[in-house]
């Protein structure tokens, strides 16, 4: 019979240890047992931290394991009342990366467009706001990488128009487009 681990414990943290203190701890030892520091033997490590994290970091499950286990919870956190019928709204982890409109909290991080918009404007993103010409002067790897993803199909042949009608290296030459393709 295996031991249940104790997310607590992975993390050196005390039950009742508020939130803030939990990331700390979860940074502090991730920096240490990072496999790609420590190489592969920080592997189990990192995969422990990493569900203890997962698990602390979510308050709703946070709260049901410490249910579960007759622990006191965060301190000064909220408690929630399992009495009531009404499920939580949403993933707590989830609501935390969702900005204003339901967008992911990086969209438009990369700020205001520069100027001079040429072509169609981005509507997702961390470019959002921006036209595709705007982001060809800033970063042209990013058009690369857009131009086969799913939510660009729209805009598609305009990238391709523009990164062929500029001035630059191009590392998509030579790549058969095709899934799975390779460089020739």
């Amino acid at each position: 019979m295996t031991e249940e681990r104790d997310p607590y414990r992975t993390l050196g943290v005390p039950p009742d240890a508020t939130d803030d203190a939990v990331r700390k701890a979860y940074h502090a030892h991730a920096r240490r047992a990072h496999p790609d520091l420590v190489g592969a033997g920080g592997l189990n490590d990192m995969q422990a931290l990493n569900w203890a994290w997962a698990l602390l970091k979510d308050p709703v499950r946070r709260a049901e394991y410490d249910q579960a286990h007759g622990l006191p919870g965060p301190a000064g956190g909220a408690q929630i009342d399992y009495t009531t019928e009404a499920a939580p709204a949403g993933n707590a982890a989830d609501q935390a990366t969702r900005g204003f409109g339901g967008q992911p909290h990086w969209t438009g991080a990369a700020g205001k467009p520069p100027g001079r918009p040429w072509g169609p404007v981005v509507d997702f993103g961390i470019y959002a706001g921006w036209s595709i010409g705007e982001i060809a002067r800033r970063d042209r790897g990013y058009l690369i990488w857009l131009q086969d993803r799913v939510e660009a199909r729209a805009i598609r042949p305009d990238i391709e128009r523009l990164l062929a009608a500029t001035p630059g290296e191009n590392p998509t030459q030579g790549v058969d487009r095709r899934p799975g393709g390779r460089r020739r």
